[in-house]
């Protein structure tokens, strides 16, 4: 992202930021109050979705909205499908979500558009979400992302890594690799497993043996993370491999801060949680909408800010 970019982004969040401070929202009727539903693909079982939803949460406090969130309990692509269309036919004020699979959420997004439901996305599919009519978008891009976590890891002196995809046909993870690929002249290699922990783990280090020059593993996130950390603990593997991450776990942030992992990417979601509410709130009251998407990563947490970032994690913002 170029300064300008960065400039306006961080004018708008603080504007936003004060606009929350300085202005008294009337409290509605119960019956009237605007009502937000947030839907997103992020599981249960991942750390990551626990600061999202704070961040809905604490917005919707903010705003005096009735903030509804559904998530699946595992990755469905059909099960998102169908809380989208739950979502249009209840007549919400907004649609905050993730558009994890672009071409299967075309359709039930273009539903809410035409029932006159205003939709910011968040997380993912930002590249596309434009084109599918949101009104904007909240997050990182993630082939930049995949491509400077590529550029570190080749400044380290990774020669020839891989990319562990735990859900491979997610655009946003996909762009991740590519980015990551791209930073090493497509030198890298890709390879994709489940969201199961113990599967994870096996297709690993069946990689790792069969490719014993391999120096470098770029995980995607916290599902695929720690378990790794782990097998790579036990295995001593931390010293003949460079490890890091995409988004924020306590196991993660600890292993930063020793020295065991490179980095963790780290693309704000209490934001991506928070923002999206506070536009859908001020679009419905004011008219009022950012005319540029906001990028909220990639920031890089490494062993001299691990500690700071810890501290915010134990308190729900990271």
């Amino acid at each position: 992202m170029n300064k300008t970019l960065k400039l306006t982004t961080g004018l708008l969040v603080g504007s936003l930021a004060l606009a929350i401070n300085n202005t008294t929202f009337a409290q509605d009727d119960e019956d009237n109050q605007m009502e937000i539903i947030a839907i997103t693909h992020i599981v249960a079982a991942d750390p990551f979705g626990n600061v999202l939803k704070r961040g809905f949460e604490n917005a919707g406090e903010a705003m005096d909205v009735d903030v509804r969130y559904r998530s699946p309990a595992q990755y469905d692509t059909a099960k998102m499908q169908q809380m989208i269309e739950q979502a249009v036919a209840s007549k919400p004020d907004g649609i905050a979500l993730t558009i994890p699979d672009p071409s299967a959420f075309e359709e039930p997004i273009q539903d809410a558009i035409d029932s006159g439901i205003p939709v910011v996305a968040l997380n993912s599919g930002g590249e596309v979400s434009g084109e599918l009519g949101t009104e904007a978008y909240v997050g990182q891009s993630e082939y930049e992302s995949g491509y400077q976590a590529g550029e570190r890891m080749r400044e380290a002196g990774v020669e020839n890594p891989v990319c562990v995809n735990f859900a491979p046909g997610q655009i946003q993870l996909d762009q991740r690799c590519s980015g990551f690929d791209d930073a090493f002249d497509g030198e890298s290699e890709q390879l994709s497993t489940t969201q199961d922990p113990i599967e994870i783990r096996n297709a690993v280090f069946a990689y790792l043996n069969s490719n014993s020059d391999t120096d470098g593993v770029l995980s995607l996130g916290s599902l695929s993370t720690v378990p790794l950390l782990k097998a790579f603990r036990e295995e001593g593997a931390l010293d003949q491999i460079t490890f890091a991450t995409f988004d924020l776990a306590p196991e993660t942030l600890e292993a930063v801060r020793d020295g065991e992992m490179l980095f963790a990417i780290d693309q704000q979601q209490y934001l991506q949680g928070f923002l999206p509410i506070v536009m859908l709130s001020l679009y419905d009251r004011y008219g009022l909408m950012p005319t540029t998407d906001i990028q909220t990563g990639p920031n890089f947490v490494t062993e001299k800010n691990a500690e700071r970032v810890i501290e915010l994690t134990e308190k729900g913002y990271r």
